[in-house]
């Protein structure tokens, strides 16, 4: 018995101890409970907000006409899908757009229960609510700020849905803001990257702040592109600004999509913007050998031959690259303008025979050979 008695006490003191920690455990756990009231009480991570908890016990709250008038002109401006369509998808609702926006109190009920019903995590959940009541006029419901107090809304999924509100609201400035936060793991990176390039290329105003958005976004963010469909619509962004951006960002495309974009490039250069600065940027590029190949073909044989410069391009490449022994292999369909007497057919007189006489006219179009 003297053996175990030291045993016995170090066990009760251990006793005491647990007794005291849970005592404190439970004092701090009353401490931070919400009122039972609010309906927010959250045991782990398990929501049990109500729909009158978060909308409120009024029986005629939805959304107001002016906001589902906005909502559904936005939605056309953004070809169709909004980002809370997304954030819907994600939570397990499909066919989005038949239950938002709610046009009556028992439709707003309905989403609730759809998105309350859902096996997707409480935070992807709550973020979805979230969203509902910035849409909201305060009065009877929980402001969003309230709302993601109580029922403990991750601060980064709560900078996310501010974000792609922002663009719903076609607010792009201020939702780059929120997107371009460190703390946001990328959502929708692509979508966001295209819907902020259909902005810029819609702004006539190159030193519109909306132009630069698409720019900054991908440079924040870079995001991977998969869509076609947006890689050439950021590269008609970049080629905007500069043919040299554009060029450098077709060349970390991988092998296919840098001669597709190289090509995007040589078109928006010499059609979709067309202007002297591009042109002068254009035929100065460093390209490489391939590069200059593409080039050739495209403005010589390819689509490109029917763009109204695409002669006048391939002649000032080789002078602005030096090469003017290899201009006799140019026949252009019209003079153009004589300046002093010199027009395109006096300077295609300018290049002299040379042993390049034997290697560069297969490397042309037929139709330009003398």
């Amino acid at each position: 018995m003297k053996v175990l008695l030291p045993q016995v006490k170090v066990f009760r003191q251990l006793i005491r101890v647990y007794e005291r920690v849970a005592t404190v455990y439970e004092a701090i756990n009353q401490s931070i409970k919400p009122p039972p009231s609010t309906g927010y009480y959250l045991r782990g991570m398990a929501y049990q907000g109500s729909f009158e908890d978060i909308f409120g016990r009024n029986a005629d709250v939805t959304y107001e006409q002016k906001t589902l008038r906005k909502i559904g002109k936005n939605k056309q401006e953004l070809e169709n899908t909004l980002f809370i369509d997304r954030l819907l998808t994600a939570v397990g609702i499909q066919h989005p757009s038949r239950y938002y926006p709610p046009d009556s109190h028992r439709r707003l009920r309905d989403l609730y229960e759809q998105i309350s019903s859902s096996a997707s995590p409480e935070h992807h959940k709550k973020s979805v609510l979230y969203y509902l009541l910035k849409d909201l006029p305060q009065g009877g419901c929980k402001s969003p700020e309230d709302f993601a107090t109580v029922s403990y809304l991750p601060e980064k999924y709560k900078i996310l849905v501010d974000g792609l509100w922002c663009l719903d609201r076609l607010q792009f400035e201020r939702a780059l803001d929120y997107l371009t936060e460190p703390s946001l793991i990328p959502t929708f990176p692509e979508e966001i990257l295209n819907t902020l390039c259909r902005a810029s290329l819609a702004s006539e105003n190159s030193s519109d702040k909306a132009a630069l958005l698409p720019i900054a976004y991908y440079q924040a963010v870079s995001p991977p592109i998969r869509s076609s469909s947006t890689l050439e619509r950021y590269c008609d962004v970049l080629c905007k600004f500069s043919v040299t951006e554009a060029l450098v960002f077709s060349r970390s495309q991988g092998a296919y999509n840098h001669q597709v974009l190289f090509e995007r490039l040589l078109y928006c250069a010499l059609s979709k913007w067309r202007t002297h600065q591009h042109a002068i940027e254009l035929v100065g590029l460093p390209l490489d050998e391939e590069e200059e190949a593409w080039l050739i073909e495209y403005l010589g044989n390819g689509k490109g031959s029917k763009l109204p410069t695409a002669e006048d391009t391939l002649i000032m490449r080789e002078i602005a690259a030096g090469r003017m022994d290899r201009l006799r292999y140019f026949r252009r369909t019209h003079s153009g303008r004589n300046i002093e007497g010199l027009d395109w057919d006096t300077i295609g007189d300018l290049g002299k025979p040379s042993t390049a006489d034997q290697v560069f006219p297969e490397q042309y179009p037929e139709w330009r050979h003398k």
